[in-house]
């Protein structure tokens, strides 16, 4: 069948209802994902300084390490996701990934935090470079066969969002604990003593956390031996996917505006409301409000559908970030409660993004009779690493244009600069967004239609 002729089932108007999965089953896949987050998220948003400040790294060389990481981060993706979708066992495709990621999960986070004393100059920039590149080549093996597991526990359109709602919830949360670790390290007389003391916590916590998913959650036989032979086959099906290529360039351009809260909100603070004690609290009301959300934003999908409700909230964030631009000194008030707005919006496309791209995948299937959650699971986590990068980029670029000088009072081009990263282009990207968003298809009824083929064709004997 051609992708023209597929992309309009005619058969099966109604929606099949699916088994509801089990609260048992969301609850042990969705939450257990903030311990894989907190570790994340720590190394990314803290350990630039501690290199530079403990263990006294130059920052440059620390810079170029982070950049090394994080692009052979984004390229591992395809190749962890691809593979997993032709491995075969008789644990199933996604779980032998999982738990072979969690102890080199431990061993390199401990690397990164607890290097030896006797390591100094090249000898200890090896050794970090090394312990981050195969801290993120873990991460990759743990997360995109774990995005992949989620998209196949339900086939109901609206029940994905559920599972993926509280998959969102938790990541987002393992956030809080980065931030609450960062403070713990940062208040700390002794810095190097407490990111070991933490480290180590974190590594036999946090690594018994994530054995849950891997441990409890069975895997649909049926989807065994039925990814692409070949890699570059399964990505060239992901870039002719009409509907792949609108969600995933949404995905892009949305992660490309949210990517400025963690990265420009400590600039925002000290340099225009100027308040630094308010560079965690900040942050973190957006993150605890995004949550919040996430249950109302389920809920409204399933009356008015996936598309059209993030759209909305699209627009909301938009006009959130956006209105950060009137922010002067002092205004406490009005940014928590911008920072409010932007919060429960924003905690849409977290848990409506990947349910749709579960709905793409099944179009997918029908298309080319592979189920391919991997190679779909890595194009997403692509476009977010790389609308990362494009930000970062952005940010360091007009910084240093704008004649940015660290620790002292900012000139008006400056401010401006800050201002104008901080919140427009949040409001460009999203509303940009909300626009090319118009254009995907794939709604509740056409799914339907898809599914009803797919259900069809394997009670064929």
């Amino acid at each position: 069948m051609t992708q023209r002729s597929a992309t309009s089932v005619r058969s099966g108007a109604a929606h099949p209802r699916a088994e509801r999965v089990p609260l048992r089953i969301v609850l042990a896949y969705g939450p257990p994902i903030f311990g894989l987050s907190a570790l994340l998220f720590f190394v990314q948003f803290f350990f630039l300084k501690f290199a530079t400040d403990v263990l006294l790294l130059a920052p440059a060389t620390v810079g170029v390490i982070f950049a090394l990481g994080r692009a052979w981060d984004a390229v591992s993706d395809p190749i962890a996701g691809t593979w997993s979708d032709r491995t075969r066992t008789r644990l199933g495709r996604r779980r032998p990934w999982m738990l072979a990621a969690i102890p080199v999960l431990g061993l390199t986070f401990a690397m990164i935090w607890i290097p030896p004393a006797a390591l100094h100059g090249t000898a200890l920039t090896v050794w970090i470079g090394v312990g981050l590149f195969a801290f993120y080549t873990a991460f990759t093996a743990y997360v995109i066969p774990h995005l992949s597991l989620g998209a196949e526990l339900s086939t109901d359109h609206h029940d994905r969002s559920r599972i993926f709602g509280a998959r969102h919830a938790a990541f987002t949360l393992g956030i809080m604990l980065a931030f609450g670790g960062m403070q713990f390290v940062e208040n700390s007389p002794d810095p190097r003593a407490a990111a070991a003391s933490l480290a180590l916590v974190a590594i036999v916590v946090l690594s018994a956390v994530l054995l849950i998913p891997a441990s409890l959650i069975a895997e649909r036989a049926e989807y065994q031996g039925r990814g692409a032979q070949s890699s570059f086959g399964a990505m060239g099906d992901v870039l002719r996917n009409p509907h792949a290529r609108i969600l995933l360039f949404v995905v892009f351009i949305e992660m490309s505006g949210s990517g400025v809260l963690g990265i420009l909100s400590p600039y925002l603070t000290v340099y225009i409301l100027k308040r630094p004690d308010l560079i965690g609290p900040l942050p973190a009301i957006f993150v605890v409000f995004s949550v919040i959300s996430i249950p109302f934003w389920v809920r409204a999908s399933r009356r008015f559908g996936k598309r059209n409700v993030w759209r909305f909230a699209m627009v909301g964030t938009a006009l959130s970030f956006g209105s950060c631009f009137f922010v002067g000194e002092g205004d406490v008030v009005l940014i928590c409660v911008l920072l409010v707005f932007a919060g429960l919006s924003s905690g849409c496309g977290g848990a409506v993004g990947p349910s749709m791209l579960a709905d793409v995948i099944d179009y997918d299937e029908y298309v080319s009779g592979e189920r391919k959650e991997g190679a779909y699971s890595a194009a997403q986590g692509f476009a977010i690493k790389a609308a990362h990068a494009l930000i970062i980029l952005l940010t360091g670029v007009l910084l240093q244009v704008s004649g940015f000088e660290p620790n002292v009072e900012q000139g008006r081009a400056a401010e401006l600069a800050i201002r104008g990263l901080f919140a427009g282009a949040p409001f460009a990207m999203f509303s940009l967004a909300a626009v090319v968003f118009g254009r995907f298809l794939l709604d509740h009824r056409e799914h339907g239609r898809i599914r009803a083929e797919l259900d069809a064709r394997r009670a064929v004997p």
